[in-house]
């Protein structure tokens, strides 16, 4: 299987990519970084931001992406939902976390345009990250009700970090520790269970299911 990215940033392309090897465990599972494409050796295709997944996906590059590979990971974070328009309020009233994150699909999908999503949707994956994708990782570090937590994931995680002897910087975020982090994560099963306890990892999760059955 040949996996391609669309991710806001080289740390969210370490995580992802850690769970299609593990959860996939098949050396045949290629894995390619289309935007941003940290595998090009110009660094001016190494930018990312959830603006620039947007414009991607708007992209006639997204139908070529589409046609070389088997899958499309798309992941997005909604802490600045707001900034694509997705209110995190409706009526005075706050938005959930699954009505945010299916929001925010539908904006994807209006940018990719419906006859293209329509042909290919069968290819594409959803990793849409409710606040932040760090929210994901908290499973590997905490036991108790932090596992659950959707805010001020990246600082949470820090309070276990130091133990490792190393901390995230929240504001400037680099691969190489994200890869420490990612080591933690083993197997498929344990992949499964962590994600029973963030309910967008959960619905990403499931799309791999669905692919390995």
């Amino acid at each position: 299987m040949k996996f391609g990215l669309i991710t806001e940033g080289p740390t969210d392309q370490t995580v992802i990519k850690s769970l299609l090897v593990r959860f996939f465990a098949d050396p045949a599972v290629k894995i390619t970084t289309v935007q941003p494409n940290t595998d090009s050796t110009d660094s001016a295709n190494h930018y990312g931001g959830w603006k620039l997944v947007l414009d991607y996906c708007k992209s006639p590059d997204m139908t070529t992406a589409l046609e070389i590979n088997d899958f499309v990971v798309i992941q997005i974070d909604t802490d600045v939902c707001e900034e694509y328009c997705v209110a995190k309020r409706e009526n005075g009233t706050d938005r959930s976390a699954e009505e945010i994150v299916e929001r925010t699909k539908g904006i994807i999908v209006e940018c990719i345009g419906t006859d293209l999503y329509i042909q290919y949707k069968h290819k594409i994956i959803f990793a849409i990250s409710y606040e932040a994708i760090e929210c994901w990782l908290l499973p590997l570090y905490f036991s108790d009700n932090n596992k659950t937590k959707t805010f001020n994931c990246c600082e949470k995680l820090n309070q276990e970090l130091t133990k490792k002897g190393f901390t995230i910087d929240c504001a400037n975020k680099k691969p190489l520790y994200y890869n420490k982090i990612c080591k933690e994560i083993k197997r498929k099963e344990q992949i499964v269970t962590m994600s029973i306890h963030n309910n967008s990892f959960g619905q990403f999760v499931a799309q791999l299911i669905a692919i390995a059955n």
